[in-house]
């Protein structure tokens, strides 16, 4: 059973995911020991971890996109597999709505991800459509989402720094390999850090922090089924106005229960994610879109039937953490910049 504390635990790595424990602690009234004992009971039963995340400044270096796939119904075991093995699928579901599967990808370079949306799916067993829509902007991501569990005045204490982003800058493989011994442990010390990738915690810990300041990567505290209680996953493809899709973007990135809001170049021009108690939530979100951009039409609706991999892990089928194949969100230095780098905007 979840108990009131794992919750609370929860919320407060959302909120800050590599704060010290003293600091959760603080924030709970409760030991820091205390903390560190019921988070990697959790983190043992795969009922919740940290992962690194693309930040706000992702798309300045990498690329995203959304892929929906369609397929023989005898052939979805073998697909879903092979899915899940290949690094660059960092999320794969089944969901209902015109397609079977919907699939985010990650790739460090242009050339990376045309290869894989060209060349990557000949081989996949079954697949008989694909659709693959380019995420351009983002107004809010997952890392960003909150439970709401602590009160506010205990979030207030878990909150981060402020800080202005450091200059841009060409992450490495050095910075490569600590990001993938983070997504194996996203609460490993500075010494477990240095010592994985062959330098010292100092020097780990600087380069850490030095990516998450600059808005690259962030990390991102998830759950299994369980801790959710009873949230529902939606998506909605959504083609708005060109006048209002930022304004509408930025209206789903404000609601309490949206995941994803994303720019996107497709048939639609926004996806939009929301975790609902039911799914007539969705019907009011949509008058809500009517109201403020007339002439907006939804393009499909999807609701998450199961979740097979999310962020790299693997998911058993109560949504528990049973491994985990990092992303290649960094794979050479320097990145290959791409032409909306200078406009692409963070979650507001």
């Amino acid at each position: 059973m979840i108990s009131e504390m794992d919750l609370e635990i929860v919320n407060a790595l959302q909120i800050n995911p590599r704060a010290d424990w003293s600091r959760v602690g603080d924030a709970l009234g409760l030991s820091g020991p205390t903390i560190a004992r019921r988070w990697h009971a959790l983190a043992d039963q795969g009922l919740a971890w940290i992962t690194p995340s693309p930040g706000p400044r992702y798309l300045s270096a990498g690329w995203s996109a959304f892929i929906q796939l369609s397929s023989v119904p005898g052939e979805h075991e073998a697909l879903i597999r092979r899915l899940c093995a290949e690094p660059a699928f960092g999320t794969v579901s089944l969901v209902s709505g015109p397609h079977d599967l919907f699939v985010d990808c990650f790739a460090s370079s242009h050339e990376e991800l045309m290869a894989i949306v060209t060349g990557s799916f000949a081989d996949l067993p079954g697949v008989t459509r694909r659709e693959v829509v380019f995420v351009t902007q983002l107004y809010r991501q997952a890392s960003e989402w909150r439970s709401g569990t602590l009160e506010p005045a205990r979030a207030r204490l878990m909150a981060k720094e402020s800080a202005p982003p450091p200059p841009a800058y060409a992450p490495d493989r050095l910075d490569a390999s600590l990001l993938e011994e983070l997504a194996r442990d996203g609460r490993a010390s500075w010494a477990e850090l240095g010592s994985a990738s062959g330098v010292s915690p100092q020097t780990a810990r600087r380069r850490v922090e030095r990516f998450l300041a600059s808005g690259y990567m962030t990390m991102r505290c998830d759950t299994s089924v369980a801790v959710q209680q009873g949230l529902r996953e939606v998506s909605l493809s959504l083609n708005v106005p060109a006048t209002h899709v930022d304004s509408i973007g930025r209206y789903f990135a404000g609601l309490p229960s949206c995941r994803l809001s994303a720019q996107v170049l497709g048939a639609q021009n926004l996806v939009v994610t929301l975790w609902v108690r039911d799914y007539l939530e969705v019907q009011g979100h949509e008058r809500e879109l009517a109201s403020r951009a007339p002439g907006s039409a939804v393009i499909s609706r999807q609701a998450v039937v199961r979740t097979y991999k999310r962020l790299g892990h693997l998911l058993d089928e109560s949504g528990r953490s049973r491994g985990v194949v990092p992303l290649p969100l960094w794979r050479e230095a320097p990145f290959c910049r791409h032409p909306c780098a200078a406009r692409v905007a963070g979650p507001s």
